[in-house]
C-alpha cells in the first residue's frame, strides 16, 4: 500500500539456560529465572511508562494486537473488538440515518441489505481499513499529575479517495439501479440518501479484499491516556474518539 513500516513489533521469545558439563559451576549458581513476583513488577512497571501504554494501544487499533490490552483499556480483546465494531456502528449515517433496507439488483444479483447489516458490513470494513495504516510513532508527550497527552504522527485514511473507491465500485456495477436502490426511502431524502450506498460499497468493497486508500504524508493529532490512583495509564472512553478521528483526512481527494 506504499513504502510503510511498523513502528511497533512485540515479539516473545523464549530462551533456556542449559548448564555446561566440566565448568565446575553448581546449578545454585546459575542466574534464577524470572519469578511470576518479577514479571508482575516489570509489568506493573510498564504501564507507568505513558509511551509503552500508548504503543500498546496503538497496536490494538493499527496492527489487531492484544497485549496487556485488559490492563489498558479495561476490556478483553473481544470486548475491545466489540467496542471497535460499535463506534463505527453508531456513527454510520449520522448525516443520513440508515432507516431503510436497500434492494442492490445488477447484472445476476438481487439481494435487499437491511441497515442493521449495512451498518454491520461497514463497521467491520472500517475497523480493518485503520488495521491496514502501519506507519506512524509517537513524536512528543505531554505529562502531568492526572495523566499524559501525547502526539501522533500517522499517515492515516483518505477518506475521500475510500468515497471515490465506492463511486467507482457502484460504477463498475453492470445494470445497477440506484432508482430501485433507494426505493424505500422517502422521495424528499433521496439525494442524501445516496451516502447509504457509499456505505454498502465500502462493506462490499472489503469483504472483496480492497486496500484502504492511505494518505502520502502524515499528519498529526493528539490522543490522552489517564493515570489511575496506583499511577498507571490507561485508555480513557474518549481515546479510541481521539485515534480513528486523528487517523484519518476528510479533505484529502488523492491519497494513493
Amino acid at each position: 500500500m506504499k513504502n510503510i513500516f511498523k513502528v511497533m513489533t512485540t515479539t516473545a521469545i523464549a530462551m533456556s539456560l542449559l548448564s555446561v558439563s566440566g565448568c565446575g559451576q553448581s546449578q545454585s549458581s546459575a542466574s534464577p529465572s524470572p519469578t511470576k513476583e518479577t514479571q508482575k513488577t516489570e509489568q506493573k512497571s510498564n504501564l507507568q511508562d505513558s509511551k509503552y501504554v500508548a504503543e500498546h494501544y496503538l497496536s490494538y487499533i493499527y496492527d489487531g494486537k492484544t497485549a496487556q490490552i485488559e490492563e489498558i483499556t479495561g476490556a478483553d480483546s473481544s470486548e475491545f473488538k466489540k467496542e471497535q465494531k460499535e463506534f463505527f456502528y453508531d456513527r454510520a449515517g449520522s448525516v443520513t440515518p440508515i432507516e431503510y433496507p436497500l434492494i442492490i439488483e445488477y447484472d445476476g444479483f438481487s439481494e435487499v441489505y437491511t441497515p442493521d447489516k449495512i451498518k454491520d458490513e461497514y463497521a467491520t470494513s472500517m475497523v480493518n481499513y485503520f488495521e491496514q495504516i502501519d506507519d506512524y510513532k509517537i513524536i512528543d508527550t505531554e505529562e502531568s499529575q492526572d495523566g499524559v497527552e501525547l502526539t501522533i504522527e500517522v499517515k492515516g485514511l483518505a477518506m475521500n479517495a475510500l468515497a471515490n473507491q465506492a463511486n467507482s465500485y457502484l460504477d463498475s456495477l453492470i445494470g445497477f439501479d440506484e432508482n430501485l436502490a433507494l426505493s424505500k426511502y422517502p422521495s424528499d431524502t433521496t439525494q442524501k440518501a445516496n451516502a447509504v450506498l457509499q456505505f454498502w460499497a465500502m462493506g462490499e468493497l472489503f469483504q472483496q479484499g480492497n486496500k484502504a486508500p492511505l494518505l502520502n504524508d502524515s499528519i498529526t493529532y493528539t490522543m490522552y491516556l489517564e493515570k489511575n490512583n496506583q499511577g498507571n495509564y490507561e485508555a480513557t472512553e474518549d481515546t479510541m474518539s481521539d485515534v480513528y478521528a486523528g487517523s484519518k483526512l476528510d479533505s484529502y481527494e488523492d491519497g494513493k
